[in-house]
C-alpha cells in the first residue's frame, strides 16, 4: 500500500513544482525579454526617427548635445513634439505643366499672380508665381499661395504640325482620378453693398445684384483682350451652389493650356442648421437609380416581340 502511494504523491508535488515554480519563471523571462526589446527599440538610431532626426542636428541652449539624453522613456517635450508633427504645415505650391511658359505667366498675371522666382527643373523652365493677396508682399510665408509652372520641351510634346495640345477637358472627363482644379476665391475682388435692405445679406456683407460673378469676369476678360488680345475661355457660367451653410457662385476657366481653374465668389450665410452634407446626395442617388429601374422596366413591358 505504501509503496503504491509514493509515486502517486511524488508524480503530484512534481506536476505542483512545474506548474507553480516553473511557471513564474516563464513569465518572468518573458518580461525580461519584453523589456530588453523595448530598450533595444529605444536605443535606435536617432536618423531613423523625425523627431530624432530633428534633435540629431540639434544642440540644446546650454550646448550640450541632445542625443546624449536618456531615450529609455518618453519625454514630455517629445510627446508634445509628435502631438505637433502636423501642424505647422501650410499650403506652398500646386504644379501645373504648359507647353509655353511666358504665356501661362500672361494667363495667370490676370488673376493676380507674379512671377517669383525663374529656374530649371532637368530639361524644363520653371517658375515659381506668387500671389501674396491684400496681406501684401511681406506678410507671414502661410499666407500666400503660389502656381509653380513648368514647361514640357517641345521635342518631348511630339506636336503634330499645325496642331498644339492641351490638357485633358475634365469637364468632359469625370471618370479620371486624381487632382482635378484651382480653386481661387474672389470675393473680396467683387463690390460689396453695405446697406441693410438688401434682402442678400451674406458673412462679408451684401452681395451687389447688379455686379456678381458674370459681371466681374466680363471686366476680366475685357482685361484680357486689352492687354493680351485674347479672350478666356469659360469651361462653366456661374452658378449658385449651397455648401454646407455657405452660399457660394462659382464658375469654371481653362488657363492657357486647359487646365481648370474654379473661381468662387461668398453670396451669403444661410440662418438654418443643415443635415448632413451627403444626405441629399444619397436621395438624389436612389431617386435615379429607382427612376433608371422603372423606366427600363416599362421599356420591356412595352417592347416588341
Amino acid at each position: 500500500m505504501r509503496s503504491t502511494l509514493l509515486p502517486a504523491l511524488y508524480s503530484r508535488v512534481l506536476y505542483l513544482f512545474n506548474f507553480f515554480v516553473l511557471g513564474s519563471l516563464h513569465s518572468l523571462s518573458a518580461q525580461a525579454f519584453s523589456r530588453t526589446s523595448i530598450l533595444s527599440s529605444s536605443r535606435t538610431p536617432r536618423h531613423f526617427s523625425i523627431i530624432g532626426r530633428r534633435n540629431a542636428s540639434s544642440s540644446s541652449p546650454s550646448g550640450n548635445d541632445c542625443t546624449s539624453a536618456d531615450t529609455s522613456q518618453p519625454s514630455t517635450s517629445t510627446h508634445d513634439a509628435r502631438s505637433r508633427i502636423n501642424s505647422a504645415i501650410f499650403s506652398h505650391h500646386v504644379a501645373i505643366k504648359t507647353r509655353d511658359i511666358e504665356n501661362a505667366i500672361k494667363f495667370y498675371s490676370l488673376l493676380g499672380f507674379r512671377v517669383e522666382t525663374k529656374f530649371v527643373a532637368g530639361p524644363a523652365r520653371a517658375a515659381w508665381l506668387l500671389h501674396v493677396g491684400r496681406s501684401g508682399a511681406h506678410s507671414n510665408d502661410n499666407s500666400r499661395f503660389r502656381i509653380e509652372l513648368l514647361e514640357v520641351p517641345s521635342y518631348m510634346l511630339e506636336e503634330p504640325d499645325g496642331m498644339q495640345k492641351k490638357a485633358i477637358d475634365l469637364t468632359k472627363r469625370v471618370d479620371l482620378l486624381g487632382l482635378n482644379h484651382l480653386a481661387l476665391d474672389v470675393t473680396n475682388c467683387i463690390p460689396r453693398s453695405g446697406g441693410n435692405n438688401d434682402a442678400a445679406i451674406s458673412a462679408d456683407g451684401n452681395a451687389c445684384e447688379l455686379y456678381q460673378l458674370q459681371e466681374w469676369m466680363d471686366d476680366l476678360n475685357a482685361l484680357s483682350i486689352e492687354k493680351f488680345g485674347k479672350s478666356l475661355r469659360v469651361a462653366m457660367s456661374p452658378s449658385k451652389r449651397i455648401i454646407g451653410r455657405e452660399v457660394y457662385e462659382m464658375a469654371f476657366l481653362f488657363d492657357a493650356d486647359g487646365t481648370l481653374v474654379e473661381l468662387m465668389n461668398h453670396s451669403g450665410t444661410l440662418q438654418q442648421e443643415l443635415a448632413d452634407g451627403w444626405v441629399p446626395f444619397l436621395r438624389t442617388l436612389s431617386t435615379y437609380v429607382l427612376d433608371r429601374g422603372f423606366n427600363l422596366l416599362i421599356s420591356l413591358l412595352f417592347a416588341g416581340p
